[in-house]
């Protein structure tokens, strides 16, 4: 009989050897059914042997036996192997025999015997070896117990230090092993995918190889159906005794006893949300997870799973935390650092103890030309150019030099500066390096871009303030810089400029026009002027052209030129354009109502054609007043060159509503004389510098003031000279137009208020009648 067959037999075995065989079968008889005996001394096997309960041998097999009967007995220890000595009750046991009590003998039996003696003496002796089971195994429980628990503290302090999920698994483990001396542990998540697998995240132990290709799961199929995929399912520890008798793992347990692996407990690791994991620890030991043990494990996986959610917790939080140091520093729109980014980059550089020797400048730059894709073809295409714009930039910068999105169409480049190899920092290298920088990113900006089915050309304007020279905090440097692209950009774009103070007080004496403006506006400070425009031949007045002016409080009267170029970069071109438009139709209907039959000519600048709804808006301010076929609208040849298209469309939506249509200006620009006869266009203006050119010596004006007349005869276009002075030219004109042509000029009347052009106008009539 093995080992464990002996385990699943429900009698006490008992090895009887006695030479004497009538002793031996009266035993038998008198022990009847209550024991399953075997002579497993005499079996060579020691296997045979370990399973014994009780030995009962004579004098003679105690001598023959005497050195195996110590073997197992020590063998069994510290689970006591009981022996009872039969001998004659006729003979003297000699005192060698007797000598044997307590070391390979328990008791002595003298025969014949009653059955009820022997009995007494058998079941005293198994009872003997129960008592001596049970402490032993109280022993071990008090060992697993005791280890367990220094296992448990052991894990606490890793749960405490540690500080990823990953170096608390691994610790996890290695505390396991390398103190309850297991043979294998490791952790293992469910993984929400269809067939439901487990995924070893790490293990340790002397078994690890275990663990090499084996598949586990967490459904009810083959994989799931082990004590691992139990216990993830149902949340309740699993604890197997003996891997080769546990059914659910005949699929393993091969495996298992390959690697010396006996007896497993699996933890399941239970989380509030989220998927669950596990935790499996074997033994080589059969029966080593007691009751006490099991339960100072479960708390060691209670406290790994507080440790992971800590640890979660905490790595969501900084996750969170890099996600809102993300946000606040960065755009959202470009994935570049935003000025946020910049100031707390530069203060941090020139805060620092040598800050004397840091060195670099800042570089403002604005889109030129921006303004008309965003407006004509929507945002959306403007983010995507503005997003083909931060590559560039980032294309045209050195890889120490920063770009960042100021916002809108507004970009920042922190550039540092460093001497070359052995040189010196010198303010003169540190603008020739801007200046180079800068040459580079206008060559960059100005290639042609394609976004939503165009090409655009865009150009920009870059103001340089260089540090620590104009300013010792990143604010002022980038406010300096703003300062000098705004100049830049005044200038006329597609240029660099670097900060003077200069620009300084030009900047302030701006930002003074603009807040006087903005009150001026609020206040309907402003008034309109007007210019008579006569026809040529008979110099009686037939139209009147709207011009602004700005009374001061000293008596001076501002003209459109030195406020302006203001008005039409803060904006405030749409509500004082909307004023101006909606005020000489009002004066229009005065003088209609007066008896003067008049057109009034009102000036319409490229902001104002691309603020939406410009047909409907500017028919809406004139028809409570007098019918659009009244009013001129007039465009300067140069605004029809920026976005022809568009201006083409919007210009034919005005016409729609009456209007009438004036190129102002005409000549000075580059407009296609192809695109010229498709526009919704009924007046030409001839521009004043060719009519100053009439009547000079040698002067071509002549010949080109009569081309265009012919030309806008030919297109059946109506003309308008702008700037005669004088009767010589306004008779030069005369013979020159084919049809009766206007003119309007100092040589007939500058521009005056309403009340003096009604004087003319009422002389004129008296005149005519």
């Amino acid at each position: 009989m093995t080992h464990r067959e002996h385990k699943i037999q429900s009698q006490p075995v008992m090895s009887i050897a006695l030479a004497n065989r009538a002793n031996a079968n009266l035993l038998k008889r008198m022990l009847g059914h209550d024991f399953h005996v075997q002579d497993a001394l005499a079996d060579e096997s020691e296997e045979a042997a370990l399973g014994v309960d009780l030995i009962v041998a004579d004098t003679a097999s105690l001598q023959h036996y005497h050195k195996k009967i110590l073997h197992l007995r020590n063998r069994a220890d510290p689970i006591t192997l009981p022996v009872l000595l039969v001998t004659d009750s006729r003979t003297q046991v000699p005192p060698r025999i007797t000598a044997e009590l307590g070391h390979s003998v328990d008791d002595i039996l003298r025969i014949p015997t009653t059955q009820a003696e022997l009995s007494a003496r058998i079941n005293n002796l198994l009872r003997l070896r129960a008592l001596s089971q049970e402490q032993e195994s109280n022993r071990q429980q008090l060992v697993g117990v005791v280890s367990a628990l220094r296992t448990l503290n052991a894990c606490d302090s890793v749960v405490v230090r540690a500080k990823s999920e990953d170096e608390l698994l691994s610790a996890i483990c290695r505390t396991i092993v390398d103190e309850e001396n297991y043979d294998l542990a490791w952790v293992g998540f469910a993984i929400d995918q269809a067939d439901k697998p487990i995924q070893i995240h790490t293990s340790a132990g002397p078994a690890a190889a275990f663990l090499s290709e084996l598949k586990l799961g967490w459904g009810k199929d083959l994989k799931g159906s082990g004590t691992v995929g139990q216990a993830l399912r149902t949340g309740k520890t699993r604890v197997v005794n003996n891997i080769a008798h546990e059914p659910s793992l005949a699929h393993i347990k091969e495996r298992a006893r390959c690697h010396g692996l006996a007896s497993a407990i699996t933890l399941p690791l239970i989380f509030e949300s989220g998927l669950p994991g596990c935790l499996a620890i074997y033994s080589r030991n059969p029966g080593h997870f007691g009751h006490e043990e099991c339960q100072l494990l479960e708390r060691l996986a209670d406290n790994l799973v507080f440790g992971l959610k800590a640890l979660r917790t905490l790595r969501e939080s900084e996750h969170q935390s890099a996600k809102i140091h993300y946000l606040a520093y960065t755009d959202a729109l470009t994935g570049l650092p935003n000025r946020r980014h910049l100031i707390h980059s530069l203060d941090g550089m020139l805060d620092t103890a040598n800050h004397s020797d840091t060195s670099g400048a800042v570089l403002f730059i604005d889109l030129d030309r921006f303004k008309l894709i965003n407006d004509a073809l929507g945002h959306e295409v403007g983010d995507q150019v503005l997003v083909q714009v931060g590559q560039r930039l980032q294309s045209a910068v050195r890889n120490d030099d920063q770009v960042i999105r100021q916002g809108g169409d507004e970009f920042l480049v922190l550039m540092n500066h460093e001497p070359r190899q052995g040189g010196t920092s010198t303010r003169e290298q540190l603008i020739t390096n801007a200046y180079a920088l800068a040459n580079r990113i206008i060559a960059h900006l100005t290639e042609p871009l394609t976004t939503g089915n165009f090409t655009h050309h865009l150009g920009a304007s870059i103001g340089i303030s260089l540090y620590p020279d104009h300013g010792q905090n990143a604010t002022l440097l980038i406010e300096n810089a703003d300062k000098a692209m705004f100049e830049a950009k005044r200038q006329g774009g597609d240029r660099y400029l670097l900060f003077s103070e200069d620009l300084s007080a030009s900047r302030q004496q701006r930002f003074a026009m603009e807040s006087r403006l903005r009150e001026a506006l609020d206040n309907e400070e402003f008034e309109l002027y007007y210019q008579p425009i006569f026809e040529l031949d008979s110099c009686r007045i037939v139209a009147a052209e709207a011009l602004i002016r700005w009374p001061q409080s000293d008596g001076e009267i501002l003209m459109p030129g030195s406020f302006m170029p203001v008005v039409e970069e803060t904006g405030m071109i749409k509500p004082l354009g909307d004023w101006v438009l909606e005020s000489a139709a009002r004066q229009l209907k005065v003088w209609h109502d007066q008896g003067y039959q008049l057109d009034m000519a009102v000036n319409v600048s490229l902001n104002q054609l691309h603020s939406g709804c410009i047909a409907e808006s500017f028919a809406a301010l004139v028809r409570p007043h007098i019918d659009p076929r009244w009013i001129h609208l007039e465009v300067t040849e140069n605004a029809l060159m920026n976005d022809p298209e568009a201006i083409e469309m919007i210009l034919e939506e005005l016409h729609a509503k009456g209007f009438q249509l004036a190129i102002d200006d005409f000549g000075t620009g580059y407009s296609s004389l192809s695109r010229l006869q498709h526009l919704s266009i009924q007046t030409l203006k001839i521009d004043r510098s060719f009519i100053s050119e009439l009547g000079k010596p040698d002067s071509k004006g002549a010949a080109l003031v009569s081309i265009i007349q012919q030309m806008a005869a030919s297109l059946n276009l109506n003309t308008i000279a702008e700037g005669i002075e004088t009767d010589e030219q306004r008779r030069f004109l005369q013979t020159t137009t084919e049809a009766n042509g206007w003119g309007q000029g100092f040589w007939l009347s500058r521009a005056v208020p309403a009340h003096e052009l009604e004087l003319r106008l009422k002389e004129q009539h008296r005149n005519l009648n």
